[in-house]
């Protein structure tokens, strides 16, 4: 679930729509969670679907640690990628706020983050100063986020959370602890949970 002080809003001809904020959103907040109504696909149930369907889950879908894909529901599906995200921590099943974010300003992660496959490469139009010119798979997104990640996460408990009835306890115990552990120990920590 997105947080319910954004909206979809158009960004242009090329990008299409995004997410973008209504109210102030500070850093450290609870920016969108993984919710029951967000669809878990593996891939053995989208194996039947055919190569028809690529396209269509390449766009509207991400892929998790473990090689689903996730739907989102809401408006999560249409955040966009930034090179100088706004929000980080997909992995976590959440994202945080990485800096403040102010009414009118779009919310966005970077991709690289999300596990992507080869095919799902393309041309970066962000627009950052830092800006790689291409998204492609990326094993060290992550790391380039993470001192970010631990300066919002610690953050958590100071802002409002609108969204944490949706995280539990656990899961963010589980995300405290992971943004301090290598790539594969962390992911190995949070399918424990």
């Amino acid at each position: 679930m997105i947080h319910p002080d954004t909206e979809v809003r158009r960004v242009d001809d090329v990008v299409g729509v995004g997410v973008f904020a209504t109210a102030f959103i500070p850093r450290g907040t609870l920016t969108w969670a993984l919710d029951p109504l967000d669809q878990l696909l593996t891939p053995e149930r989208l194996a039947p679907l055919g190569p028809q369907w690529d396209a269509w889950l390449d766009h509207h879908t991400y892929h998790d640690p473990a090689g689903n894909r996730v739907l989102c529901w809401d408006a999560g599906r249409s955040m966009n990628h930034s090179c100088r995200p706004t929000c980080g921590g997909s992995d976590l099943g959440f994202e945080v706020a990485l800096v403040d974010i102010h009414p009118g300003e779009q919310l966005t992660n970077d991709y690289g983050t999300l596990h992507l496959e080869a095919s799902e490469g393309f041309t970066c139009r962000c627009g950052a100063v830092e800006c790689r010119g291409v998204v492609a798979p990326d094993g060290s997104a992550w790391q380039r986020w993470l001192p970010e990640l631990r300066d919002a996460l610690a953050s958590m408990t100071t802002v409002p959370q609108p969204l944490a009835p949706l995280v539990t306890p656990a899961v963010l115990r589980a995300g405290r602890r992971a943004v301090g552990l290598p790539a594969t120990e962390r992911r190995r920590r949070l399918h424990a949970v």
